[in-house]
């Protein structure tokens, strides 16, 4: 399981690491996906704590985005202790029971996913879906943690929208895959997009470059899933549908740029970007220049 667009990731520009690089914050994602209330991120600083037994609503991923924790929680009355490492994680399942304590300030991305989330990723085009996870205490995930961190950027610096719906999916299907509490993985679709879904997923792309775009309306465009819709979308392309679109907006904006019509404001709102930083930002990477220079050169 690779990062959507990981080229992006490390090339990140430094603001966008402000966010998990500060002392105190407590941000909340779930207003920032389609799913807002089926997949929830946030990022929390905690104090030193003991949580009483409770039972788990949605599946409850943390990712350690701080230094070694020292933890433990409890399971069939027995109490246990571990080190909560950098890059460390803990899972859960919908309707487990946890109560877990940790005697050291802790910074941590909290992940909740409703079990109909999973539904939708898989939807009824796969064999039975996933709907639990084998638990995890402290252990070292690094594409989780790469994840975490990036949705981390994009809720301090929001950039093209569908980057971030991408990560959180990427995410959920990297636990399916890794963590899957059945004896049997996602199917992982073979083969190609015929040249008919293509086209009517990149005509609706087209049409909506400038509106808020999102995976489940390519899919639904050519009649699949979203986890059959991205994995088959790469294998034709090459290239995952956020970078297919992304280039689309860029390839879009140069010829906004040529007309000399719009402001860099006006252009980058109108192919789909978060604000003018991110368009110029993208547009360098892309081009090697940025749409100030690449309009005066031409």
């Amino acid at each position: 399981m690779s990062l959507p667009n990981r080229t992006n990731l490390t090339e990140t520009r430094n603001e966008q690491r402000s966010l998990v690089e500060s002392d105190d914050f407590v941000v909340p994602f779930s207003t920032q996906t389609k799913w807002c209330s089926e997949f929830v991120f946030e990022v929390h600083r905690l104090p030193p704590t003991e949580v009483a037994e409770h039972d788990i609503e949605g599946h409850h991923l943390l990712v350690n985005l701080g230094q070694t924790v020292r933890c433990g929680w409890q399971t069939g009355g027995r109490r246990y202790e571990n080190a909560f490492p950098p890059t460390g994680i803990c899972l859960q399942s919908h309707g487990e029971t946890n109560a877990s304590f940790w005697q050291d300030e802790m910074k941590v991305a909290v992940i909740a996913i409703s079990p109909k989330f999973i539904t939708t990723i898989l939807s009824d085009r796969t064999p039975a879906a996933i709907d639990t996870f084998v638990e995890q205490h402290c252990l070292q995930d690094d594409i989780a943690y790469r994840h975490a961190r990036a949705l981390a950027a994009e809720l301090d610096t929001p950039s093209e929208p569908l980057y971030a719906e991408s990560l959180c999916l990427s995410l959920a299907l990297h636990l399916l895959t890794a963590y899957s509490g059945k004896a049997g993985k996602p199917f992982i679709p073979k083969g190609k997009l015929s040249a008919i879904q293509l086209r009517a997923a990149i005509d609706l792309a087209q049409t909506q470059l400038g509106d808020r775009l999102t995976l489940d309306q390519l899919a639904s465009a050519v009649n699949m899933s979203l986890f059959h819709f991205i994995r088959l979308f790469k294998s034709t392309t090459g290239v995952s549908p956020h970078q297919f679109v992304l280039r689309l907006r860029l390839e879009r904006a140069k010829r906004l740029l040529l007309m000399r019509q719009l402001s860099l404001m006006e252009i980058a709102q109108a192919v789909g970007f978060f604000d003018q930083a991110h368009f110029t930002s993208a547009f360098r990477r892309a081009f090697g220049v940025t749409p100030k220079a690449f309009a005066s050169q031409s």
